[in-house]
């Protein structure tokens, strides 16, 4: 008599359920939806698991006869692959979590990096900012100087050619302006 076996472990993903069978010693071949394992039935042949529904359940010939397999009952048999199945899945979802985690750090850093980069330069632009506002206030003020010190000089100019000097001679002395007023009498 045949009958099909759902396994209380869902055998849903096809590579975690070829994992399995190689970790238990299982040798098998594939055929399309089909796994074929090395558990032959003295009567009906091969035990073969088949993709049905989502998931992959065992095709079994119930002829009475031995298996030729270190595991003689069909119970024990499927709880040492679903055993190995679910070790796999836990150890694959594990790796998983971690490779998340990881990139979850990496997008972390990479933001942080990011937000280092930005406040980085924004303090160059206000530095930048600075740097110029500094040279406009220091050309201002060399300019304010220097009115400063032409509106002193036409000044004194003046005030000299009121008071009668004649020859106003300019020279400049250790970036300082001197003036010598000569006024002739007679």
């Amino acid at each position: 008599m045949s009958s099909r076996i759902k396994t209380i472990t869902p055998f849903i993903n096809r590579e975690l359920l070829l994992k399995a069978l190689d970790e238990v010693g299982c040798r098998y071949s594939i055929s399309g939806n089909e796994i074929i394992t090395d558990r032959v039935d003295n009567y009906y042949g091969n035990q073969k698991f088949i993709y049905i529904n989502g998931r992959y359940v065992i095709q079994h010939e119930d002829s009475g006869y031995s298996w030729n397999s270190k595991y003689r009952d069909l119970n024990d048999y499927l709880g040492v692959i679903g055993q190995a199945y679910n070790r796999i899945y836990t150890k694959q979802m594990e790796e998983l979590e971690k490779k998340r985690l990881a990139a979850i750090a990496e997008a972390e850093r990479l933001r942080k990096e990011k937000l280092a980069e930005q406040e980085r330069l924004r303090l160059i632009a206000i530095a930048e900012e600075e740097r110029k506002r500094a040279e406009e206030e220091k050309q201002r003020l060399e300019r304010e100087r220097k009115e400063y010190v032409e509106r002193q000089r036409a000044g004194i100019i003046a005030s000299a050619k009121e008071l009668g000097y004649d020859d106003i001679r300019e020279t400049i002395v250790d970036n300082k302006i001197k003036l010598v007023l000569v006024r002739n009498t007679y």
